[in-house]
């Protein structure tokens, strides 16, 4: 960790990134961090922090924003998996070039191996259900169902052949359902941030698919402490999931909200996307290769992080 003296940031203006950049800037003072963004926020972070603004579909912006990087995190994503269906050239091209873009650049600046960070998705990249009905491991066959799945699983393969070339070494974590902040409330995906948002205007929460569907959600303040973990890891090629290891159904979560808010949940229908992208009825991640390497445990409970995400988002509307 001493020998790590400037990490890159790429998406840290997103819900895991914003938290990504406050605790890495507030835990290694020692450590410079180097944001990239197209635009660069009014109220950025200081101090150990740098910003730099640029396109990942630049060739020269990301052999710029490369030089000198010990460790990059790489959270930049331009889609979700229910809206990466509607036109495949042009998805493709914004999150598999853009990062092979910055991938390149690393490969050309030559020097000492970069260390990788790479943010997947555990709902995404194992595609159909697990026969068995059990957990997923990092060690199960992908056979993702959408464009954004199969995205994350090809980058994925590029950070493995880059690994095995000897020019960067690799930490990837596929994400299971991250929550713990509030989402637009016309937004398709994110259902506790969205539903939350829909409730505080007074709006029906829209249920796409069956109640029954169960996801693994994991606090975004886990979800951070597991990527500040893999910054620093030192192994040549590691996946690791990352989530709660625990499942729970779109019901129990809508009952949950309904129980911390007091407010009645008012749900309807939904078929926005039924004919381009499928959903799996149960994804729950096995979680003991990330609590056995890295050392990593998820310390909040779904119970409890919806009740702060709601306690700290109706207070400036006066409730």
């Amino acid at each position: 960790m001493n020998e790590i003296k400037l990490i890159g940031l790429t998406g840290a203006t997103g819900v895991i990134g914003n938290r990504l950049l406050a605790a890495l800037a507030s835990t290694y003072p020692e450590v410079t961090i180097r944001c990239f963004a197209r635009n660069i926020p009014s109220d950025r972070l200081g101090g150990n922090v740098e910003w730099f603004q640029g396109d990942l579909m630049s060739e020269a912006d990301c052999g710029e924003f490369v030089h000198g990087l010990a460790a990059v995190g790489h959270l930049a994503q331009s889609n979700t998996p229910a809206i990466s269906d509607r036109h495949w050239p042009s998805d493709l091209v914004s999150n598999i070039g853009a990062t092979l873009n910055l991938l390149e650049a690393l490969r050309r600046r030559g020097g000492d191996p970069c260390h990788f960070l790479f943010a997947s998705s555990g709902g995404s990249v194992y595609g159909h259900g697990n026969p068995s009905g059990g957990l997923y491991s990092e060690d199960m066959p992908c056979h993702p169902l959408s464009p954004y799945g199969i995205q994350k699983l090809a980058i994925e393969h590029y950070l493995h052949l880059a690994s095995q070339q000897g020019w960067l070494t690799a930490s990837i974590l596929r994400f299971s359902n991250v929550y713990g902040a509030i989402l637009p409330p016309e937004r398709r995906q994110g259902l506790i941030g969205v539903s939350v948002s829909r409730m505080l205007e007074g709006k029906s929460i829209q249920i796409f698919g069956s109640e029954e569907t169960v996801r693994d959600y994991v606090h975004v303040d886990d979800a951070v402490s597991a990527a500040v973990l893999g910054l620093f890891q030192k192994s040549p090629f590691q996946i690791y999931n990352i989530g709660a290891g625990i499942g729970h159904s779109v019901r129990e979560v809508l009952e949950i909200l309904e129980r911390v808010s007091r407010c009645p949940v008012v749900k309807e229908s939904s078929d926005f996307g039924k004919h381009s992208f499928r959903l799996t009825p149960r994804v729950v991640l096995s979680i003991e290769k990330a609590q056995r390497e890295l050392g990593w445990e998820p310390k909040v409970s779904l119970e409890e992080g919806i009740s702060t995400l709601w306690n700290s988002s109706v207070q400036p509307h006066g409730k």
